[in-house]
């Protein structure tokens, strides 16, 4: 009886191990599928950010790709391209893990011309099962994921749609993977580009950038930080508390109600200022200084003459004492005591002169002003046992002078003695 039960213990154990070994077998089985599912998963997600760079590329470049395209004749979008234009990162593999290569091609729509359409086909490398194909294709997120079984016909997901790859351009095998880029797709990248956007686009500082000029309508710009520019033309006002040039402010006309500073030159064919204009060095102008007073708390100099335009007349009333002025004739007047008066005085020169030369006028005067004289301040020529006549020194009404000796009645000019300047004395008073 003892016997006979063990009997059915290890028939139940052996069914239970049976049991045991087929669930690890399916589940490890179930395992292996779901890891592979997976990994199926991420080649979705390489293809479709394949798909995405091609699609932002078309958007970027859609009026040169379709200059360069047919409804026959491909343009093709290579996986190094997108690298290069930065579309896809340097990193990107141009194989996914079958050894396929992707490229992308471009047709012109059939129905209308102007219009783009594009599939991106894999080729080469090793073929994906039909059970991978499905999965794949139906997790591409951009475009309408597909794949090809014929090696001639791209099939979407769920068998959505069929497109030979001939109207395409396009070769592969079977076992690889389409994505169809359609008219409507390729558009709205145009459309993405040409948007500008209100926000940064981390990598995309196109989508921030204007292409064409902006009309405001009339209406405001504001809270504006730095405006950068090249030109500006305004119809009315520019208002701001500070302008900062670092070149030529040009205009017709400048009002200023606070102060100017200017670190080199202001130019202008008139520069007015209803209040003061302060230099900490020179003003410096090569036509008319103009103002109602002109003050200097230094020395005034002019290169030229002065002009008094103003007449007054002697003893006239005058304001402050020391001003200077000039009556009809030209006359100097100053302002003394309070009236106008000549300045009435001589000038008197005196000094050594030789024969020939003419006698100085004082500076200011006219030689009608002035009366003169000369004498032999030194003895010209000396002894001579011969001496017949003697010292000469005289001035004509020119102011030329004579000066010299006689000697046996031949007149020499200076004297014949090295220890005498041979010069005669002259005076010259003028008023």
């Amino acid at each position: 009886m003892k016997k006979h039960d063990r009997g059915w213990a290890n028939l139940d154990v052996a069914l239970a191990l049976i049991v045991v070994m087929a669930m690890t077998v399916f589940g490890l089985t179930k395992y292996k599928d779901w890891q592979q599912e997976k990994n199926w998963q991420v080649e979705a997600s390489h293809i479709s950010t394949y798909a995405a760079a091609a699609r932002g590329y078309v958007g970027r470049n859609y009026a040169t790709l379709l200059s360069a395209t047919s409804t026959t004749a491909p343009t093709v979008i290579t996986t190094a391209m997108l690298k290069n234009t930065g579309f896809l990162p340097s990193g990107f593999t141009e194989t996914n893990s079958q050894g396929q290569r992707l490229n992308t091609y471009l047709v012109r729509n059939g129905q209308n011309t102007e219009l783009l359409q594009g599939m991106v086909v894999s080729s080469g490398g090793s073929v994906y099962p039909d059970k991978a194909l499905r999965l794949i294709s139906r997790d591409i997120k951009t475009g309408f994921g597909g794949y090809i079984d014929d090696g001639k016909t791209a099939t979407g997901a769920l068998r959505s749609w069929k497109i030979l790859l001939s109207s395409y351009g396009a070769t592969s095998g079977n076992g690889h993977i389409a994505v169809l880029l359609s008219t409507d797709e390729l558009s709205g990248a145009q459309e993405d580009n040409d948007r500008l956007y209100r926000f940064q686009v981390n990598g995309r500082p196109d989508l921030n950038k204007m292409h064409t000029a902006i009309d405001m309508g009339g209406n405001n710009l504001n809270s504006v930080g730095t405006i950068n520019g090249q030109t500006g033309t305004f119809s009315g006002n520019v208002s701001g508390s500070n302008g900062i040039f670092t070149s030529n402010v040009s205009g017709a006309n400048g009002s200023f109600t606070q102060n100017i500073t200017a670190g080199a030159q202001v130019k202008g064919a008139t520069v007015r200022a209803d209040s003061d204009i302060s230099a900490g060095r020179n003003i410096t102008a090569t036509n008319e200084v103009s103002g109602a007073t002109v003050k200097a708390t230094g020395n005034l100099s002019a290169g030229g003459v002065l002009q008094l335009d103003r007449i007054n007349v002697a003893g006239i009333a005058c304001y402050p004492n020391g001003q200077i002025s000039r009556d009809a004739n030209g006359g100097i007047l100053s302002c003394q005591s309070g009236v106008w008066r000549r300045n009435i005085g001589s000038t008197v020169l005196t000094g050594l002169i030789g024969n020939g030369q003419q006698i100085p006028l004082p500076t200011g005067f006219s030689q009608n002003q002035c009366t003169w004289s000369v004498s032999n301040s030194e003895n010209p020529h000396g002894w001579k046992p011969n001496y017949f006549a003697g010292q000469v020194a005289a001035v004509d009404a020119n102011r030329v002078v004579t000066c010299g000796y006689y000697d046996e009645y031949v007149f020499h000019p200076g004297t014949n003695r090295t220890d005498l300047t041979g010069k005669c004395s002259f005076i010259i008073s003028c008023s």
